[in-house]
């Protein structure tokens, strides 16, 4: 494997570091999966992954590469001059700032966290009996976990106890009342996290935001929420989908949600995390393609558009066709070409640049019932008010 202790400073996990000191104490990477668990497989990646690494920091022995840049920098480009006896001469390395694109420190994470994180979730026992010719679709508007609204000038408090609260009370109503049909699909149509990052910033303008308290809770907080909430769907449904579409307030955020999700239910077959690379996240039931997307920079002729021409087979396939959106944060449907189009609302009140602005709407949570051959066969709608 040619791993050194040299390649420590180059890990990113605790995990990561004890592969290192196994392997430059000889262990093998079968010896060192019965060393510290986990596939045998997923050590290789995980070597990979710290010698890409370490080369992009310029420590590659094997490639004439010794001098690491500094901290904080990548390699951007490297040229060697070698002797007629092979050796180096001259070497010149430029150095840059390091750049870590969203992909691959999804990958860290994953390669980082996936033996950790299998076999934690408990099997849920499968309801008795569910109907096939049904889906339930509970429909979470922005949520904006994260967010901090004073009374005093926002008309109500709320912070990210009271945004966990009122959204696991309000699926647990909507579960419990809802038939009792096979597949249920939980639909996050983005701004789950009102804050991307920990500067508190929304992710294109940097406008800075009334956040509650630390990141760190906000994620943990969130990604612990919606967890739940696909337990509770397991108890009622035999299948659960899972979407998370990617807002304007989180939309790096969101794909961490969606990696923490397929980890933690990998080994659960009966539920299925649908990836949210694309801002258009899609699916059929029966006769019905259901497409997903936050809303933001984007209007109901260029949706009509992108959906006819990037799903041609599918829109061919089925009877009819909706579209579920966020981002206005208010009730809205429009019927365009046989495509249903609608807004939903959400369940947090106003935060103070909103409520200075006179924005506000029916705050509520929606869950819509479709029939494999028949589309929408009714709906089921709890209001905040009703869950305070």
């Amino acid at each position: 494997m040619n791993l050194s202790l040299k390649h420590l400073e180059f890990c990113l996990t605790d995990r990561q570091k004890s592969i290192v000191e196994l392997s430059v104490k000889g262990l093998s990477l079968r010896e060192i999966s019965a060393e510290i668990g986990g596939d045998r497989r997923n050590i290789h990646k995980a070597v990979q992954a710290i010698q890409k690494r370490a080369a992009k920091h310029g420590y590659s022995p094997d490639d004439d590469l010794t001098h690491p840049t500094a901290p904080g920098f990548a390699t951007k480009r490297v040229s060697t001059a070698y002797g007629e006896d092979g050796s180096i001469k001259l070497q010149w390395h430029i150095q840059e700032p390091e750049k870590v694109a969203l992909e691959e420190m999804v990958a860290q994470l994953t390669e980082g966290l996936k033996d950790e994180l299998k076999g934690i979730h408990k099997a849920v026992s499968k309801p008795a009996k569910t109907d096939d010719d049904l889906m339930a679709c509970y429909l979470v508007g922005d949520h904006h976990i994260g967010m901090y609204a004073w009374g005093e000038e926002a008309g109500e408090d709320w912070d990210v106890d009271k945004g966990e609260k009122i959204l696991e009370d309000a699926v647990d109503r909507l579960v419990s009342v809802a038939p009792n049909a096979t597949v249920g699909t939980l639909i996050n149509l983005g701004d789950f996290f009102h804050i991307q990052d920990s500067t508190s910033t929304t992710a294109a303008s940097k406008h800075l935001l009334d956040s509650d308290g630390r990141w760190g809770r906000t994620i943990r907080a969130g990604t612990h929420l919606i967890k739940r909430i696909i337990v509770r769907m397991l108890q009622k449904h035999k299948y659960v989908r899972v979407v998370n579409a990617r807002g304007n307030h989180d939309p790096d955020a969101a794909l961490f949600l969606n990696t923490a999700l397929q980890m933690y239910f990998e080994n659960e077959k009966r539920v299925t995390v649908l990836d949210n690379f694309n801002k258009f996240v899609w699916f059929t039931f029966g006769e019905n393609l259901i497409v997903t997307h936050h809303g933001d920079k984007i209007n109901a002729t260029r949706l009509y558009e992108a959906i006819t021409r990037n799903l041609r087979q599918e829109w061919g396939a089925s009877k009819r066709c909706y579209c579920w959106l966020g981002h206005i944060h208010h009730k809205q449907t429009k019927e365009m070409g046989g495509m249903i189009m609608e807004h939903w609302n959400i369940l947090p009140p106003t935060d103070a640049w909103h409520n200075e602005s006179g924005y506000g709407a029916d705050r509520s949570m929606t869950c819509v019932v479709l029939h494999k051959d028949h589309g929408e066969v009714t709906r089921l709608k709890v209001t905040a008010e009703a869950l305070e």
